[in-house]
């Protein structure tokens, strides 16, 4: 989880004092719907990191931690190996804070010209794609 994410706790904190109950814990969490985007949010930002790089952005060590951390977590997600942690609001925030337990602090740059909007939109219309095509094939088998 990022030094700044860990002070401030969840995405959204900055709007509330306190910490919020278990049970709304629970309620907003939507990591057991939305994981099954995975794929689509590791593939996005291996893109996104790649990119990064041939602007600038990352050296190319960093380009290989975080690709090499990205494709580590897809293995853990294929392999059904994956541990949630509590504080996991969805699957994005989930891949990230396990970034940064496997490439450290560079995985911060990963948000550099995109915003969580962004990354979520870009996650979602691959899934939608790739739901899509196996509604497709299912329906002409």
């Amino acid at each position: 989880m990022t030094a700044a994410r860990s002070a401030r706790g969840k995405v959204w904190a900055g709007r509330l004092s306190g910490a919020t109950s278990e049970r709304l814990e629970e309620y907003s969490s939507s990591f057991a719907v939305d994981s099954r985007m995975y794929a689509e949010d590791i593939h996005a930002s291996r893109a996104h990191a790649r990119m990064l790089r041939n602007i600038g952005v990352l050296s190319a060590a960093e380009l290989r931690a975080i690709d090499q951390a990205l494709r580590d977590i897809k293995q853990e997600f294929d392999a059904d190996a994956f541990v949630p942690d509590a504080g996991d609001e969805d699957v994005h925030t989930a891949v990230e804070r396990r970034l940064y337990e496997l490439a450290g602090e560079v995985a911060g740059k990963l948000h550099t010209g995109r915003s969580r909007n962004d990354q979520v939109a870009t996650d979602l219309r691959l899934y939608t794609k790739r739901v899509c095509r196996e509604l497709i094939v299912a329906a002409v088998d």
